[in-house]
């Protein structure tokens, strides 16, 4: 009896995995654009909520679970979604090839056609984690696992130095003198060079490292600079208050360049320090910690050719000072703004508070995000609107962008490996 009750459980269970064996018919797929360039990064869905694969970097997917009838919804930001239903010879047949249409873009209603960018620096092994653009190349930090290194690259993407770094060093910052440094949580460390060989520096190293306390002290109140004075600022009232200094080279003078206050945010503050005897309530407080760019306002300042451009985004200005201070132009800035229907004018939410800065050819720009897709904006001083010159469409949440000599770089994922390489495009 025991025997025949083993033979039938065996039967059953056999029985079961068959039958699951069956159930689970494999669907493969490639994803293709219009021109039939594969896609990466496409999520699928299946009965429209489930997210069942997303696409490598060959644009391929697999749904393991596949029934005649199911209907797969293909969704990438940067592309308009696509519905496919299941059909018989899908079922462990050849791939399906699934074309996906490009999403139209448009922003502030001039259409931007998406642009193609292409991988500037790349390496097999190594991940792109941080780099700031000189005047003699690009420095760059790229980690393999437990060890890193410093990248001195020529803008034409040649290796022109490479010293092998603690995997601490995590950023790479641009002081306003132009010197580099590599910076981890405990310190900072310079970086420099054994001399000058026919006008090309020899063998790269890091000066001794100091505290990244004494670091920020040196160099964290100071924002740019010219031949006569340095820049420092400040923020005040809850950070709705923002004032700018100049300071001389030997600190013996200091006098105010500007002053900015959101007075109508100052006003509700000081409506809720009455309402509440002299003190903010734990949630404000708490909220202003948790999103520092609702509350502090924004108002960046750029110091190139000894002129000072400060864009005061709060008076909607743009204000140009000499080398000392003195103030030569000020012109309107309203391409951060837009219309609400009922009338009142409001910042818009697409602009991300960003601004980047051409030094090779003094230009300026900002740049919005609608649905993660990035459109950067060429900022016209004298009128103070922006024009869109470029959408990153296909590259959503693009990091670390800078331009340099109208060429946009930023940091995005290969798709191999997790791995993240520096990518550019020409900015027409």
């Amino acid at each position: 009896m025991k025997k025949t009750t083993f033979y039938l459980l065996l039967f059953c269970i056999g029985f079961i995995f068959q039958a699951t064996a069956q159930e689970r018919a494999i669907v493969q797929g490639i994803c293709t654009n219009e021109k039939g360039k594969a896609i990466e990064n496409v999520s699928v869905y299946v009965h429209d909520s489930q997210l069942i694969a997303i696409t490598d970097e060959n644009g391929c997917f697999s749904y393991t679970h596949a029934k005649v009838g199911d209907q797969l919804r293909f969704a990438h930001m940067a592309y308009e979604p696509t519905l496919y239903t299941i059909k018989e010879e899908d079922l462990n047949g050849k791939p399906v090839n699934i074309s996906i249409k490009t999403k139209k873009h448009e922003l502030h209603e001039v259409e931007v056609k998406a642009n193609a960018p292409h991988i500037a620096f790349d390496n097999p092994v190594r991940s792109v984690v941080d780099y700031v653009i000189c005047d003699d190349g690009i420095y760059m930090l790229a980690y393999r696992r437990k060890n890193s290194v410093l990248l001195h690259l020529s803008l034409e993407m040649d290796t022109l130095h490479e010293l092998k770094i603690s995997s601490e060093y995590k950023n790479v910052f641009k002081d306003f003198y132009g010197f580099v440094h590599v910076i981890s949580n405990d310190n900072a460390c310079q970086v420099s060079f054994t001399g000058y060989s026919e006008r090309k520096k020899e063998e790269m190293y890091l000066l001794p490292p100091i505290s990244i306390s004494r670091f920020y002290e040196l160099y964290g109140p100071i924002i740019t600079v010219s031949d006569s004075v340095v820049i420092t600022g400040r923020y005040a009232f809850y950070g709705l208050e923002q004032y700018y200094y100049c300071v001389t080279p030997t600190a013996d003078t200091v006098y105010m360049l500007y002053h900015i206050a959101d007075e109508m945010a100052r006003d509700d503050v000081r409506y809720m320090l009455d309402r509440h005897g002299g003190g903010l309530d734990k949630f404000t407080l708490y909220m202003m910690t948790l999103y520092p760019k609702n509350y502090y306002i924004f108002n960046p300042i750029f110091g190139i050719d000894n002129k000072f451009y400060l864009f005061a985004y709060t008076d909607c200005e743009v204000l140009v000072f000499d080398a000392v201070g003195n103030e030569l132009e000020r012109y309107p800035l309203t391409f951060h703004m837009r219309k609400k229907w009922n009338g009142m004018i409001e910042t818009d939410k697409r602009w991300k508070r960003k601004m980047m800065a051409d030094e090779a050819k003094k230009e300026f720009y900002s740049y919005f995000v609608d649905d993660g897709l990035c459109t950067i904006m060429h900022i016209d001083l004298e009128t103070g609107t922006a024009k869109p010159i470029m959408d990153l469409s296909g590259y959503p949440f693009a990091q670390n962008m800078r331009i340099h000599d109208g060429v946009l770089y930023f940091i995005y994922p290969t798709g191999v490996n997790r791995r993240k390489a520096l990518y550019q495009v020409k900015i027409d």
